[in-house]
């Protein structure tokens, strides 16, 4: 365990004040860089697509374009056991990637290849279970490191589910997520709708996941047309 991960990161008042994506996003972020991951991504457990689908993430710092490999990755350093039966787990487990035989040619660079990935699983109050994987070029934590990363992301994902996971459980679009459903209308990208609203092009992404899955959508495009026909965006 290298000597700025042996502090337990702990929020601070930061957690405190987190009250929307933005603020959870540099949370997450900082808590990984603590911990010397550079890839974080907070999921729903699935049963249909374990451990998750690229439609189950909630918050996280990888590309949309990146994701489908970051899971692939992700089950190859778990193991295929331990990655089907993700959402049985109850304690986090972790794992190093090798390289990925196989793997399109389009994506044939693997920024993740020989990463440790570390498995968490969480829970709401109501028994939903999600997770929190993170991944990096280190080695695999121990025992100690793990209770302090452990008690971190409960903290940091008690709080989000408070203001966040609670209203997203409604399927009422938030003030935000209608705001950008209304520009992707609109044909702007994440990337634009990002420079309009000052918020990062991650941010943007997250609230286009959450409004995908409120509105049941396969994707942007449905989600739009369903906004549209519902009257959620003129």
């Amino acid at each position: 365990m290298t000597s700025a991960a042996a502090v337990p990161f702990h929020a601070g008042p930061e957690l405190s004040r987190a009250i929307n994506r933005t603020d959870f996003f540099r949370l997450l972020k900082a808590a990984a860089q603590h911990y010397t991951f550079d890839n974080f991504t907070l999921a729903r457990i699935s049963e249909a697509a374990a451990p998750f689908g690229e439609r189950d993430v909630v918050i996280t710092n990888v590309a949309e374009r990146r994701m489908s490999l970051f899971v692939k990755t992700l089950k190859e350093a778990l193991g295929t056991a331990k990655a089907r039966t993700a959402q049985f787990l109850t304690t986090p487990v972790h794992g190093k990637s090798a390289a990925i035989e196989g793997y399109p040619s389009d994506l044939v660079f693997n920024e993740f290849s020989g990463n440790t990935f570390l498995f968490i699983p969480l829970f709401t109050p109501e028994g939903r279970r999600y997770c929190l994987v993170l991944s990096g070029q280190r080695q695999e934590p121990d025992q100690g490191e793990l209770a302090d990363i452990l008690l971190d992301a409960m903290r940091i994902f008690d709080k989000l589910y408070e203001e966040i996971l609670t209203q997203e459980m409604s399927g009422r679009l938030t003030q935000r997520e209608t705001e950008i459903v209304k520009w992707t209308s609109e044909g702007k990208t994440s990337a634009e709708i990002a420079i309009i609203l000052g918020l990062s092009e991650h941010t943007v992404n997250s609230h286009i996941t959450a409004a995908v899955r409120k509105l049941d959508a396969v994707n942007r495009v449905h989600m739009v047309a369903i906004a549209l026909r519902n009257g959620l965006v003129s």
